[in-house]
């Protein structure tokens, strides 16, 4: 097993040097959410930022693009509490209630791409491939509007950080998109879809395991 790494890694490291490698940066928006068979998460708007690097494999159309990148997934939640399917003996207090979960990642792509002339200037590239990721902190504000509630000034806004000292909380997961090329300016669309070791969960519904994460990329970048 341990062979079987060392010459990947040679082969990349070779495919790095005797190619042609270029450089870039990318940034945009990005739409997350948390797909599961509860109808309460819902897509949040985020922000991304990072670089890549573009590998030429041999003389063909096709190359290795590795990068990492800063994100910001995530979800909203909207739903009511307590739950309207569970029956509770003495009911403290009712609201609507609506979530934002900020999941702050280091995400590493590894991605391949074939190169699609169309002109001198306008190329596109369709890619593919996979990517890792590990969740630095987690935000969730939290805002109700209540109905009713027994005790006195129920709190309408919680906000509360989430810090990971205890584990190391590692998403994984594959990537599909299209970048278009023009001059050394760019846009790709891509999605990921993947799963995390983090359990998610809204902050009034219990989870039963680890939802899988959907975010859509839509990044500018420019090419070195």
């Amino acid at each position: 097993m341990k062979k079987t790494i060392v010459l990947v890694a040679l082969i990349f490291v070779s495919l790095a040097t005797i190619a042609q490698t270029s450089y870039g940066v990318r940034a945009g928006m990005s739409l997350s959410t948390y797909y599961s068979a509860q109808s309460i998460y819902q897509f949040k708007p985020g922000i991304h930022i990072g670089g890549v690097a573009d590998i030429p494999i041999g003389s063909s159309k096709f190359s290795f693009v590795p990068g990492v990148y800063f994100a910001d997934k995530g979800t909203k939640t909207e739903g009511y509490f307590p739950p309207k399917n569970v029956d509770f003996f003495v009911r403290p207090e009712a609201f609507d209630f609506k979530e934002t979960h900020y999941n702050y990642q280091l995400e590493i792509p590894l991605l391949f791409t074939y190169k699609i002339t169309l002109n001198e200037k306008l190329t596109l590239k369709p890619q593919i491939g996979a990517f890792v990721s590990y969740t630095m902190f987690e935000r969730i504000n939290i805002k109700r509007d209540y109905f009713y509630s027994i005790y006195t000034n129920p709190p309408s806004e919680i906000s509360e950080d989430y810090y990971f000292y205890d584990d190391i909380y590692l998403g994984f997961g594959g990537n599909l998109g299209v970048s278009a090329f023009y001059n050394k300016y760019s846009f790709t669309l891509s999605c990921d879809v993947g799963y995390s070791n983090y359990e998610v969960t809204s902050y009034f519904y219990e989870s039963e395991g680890n939802y899988p994460n959907i975010c859509m990329f839509f990044s500018l970048g420019y090419n070195f």
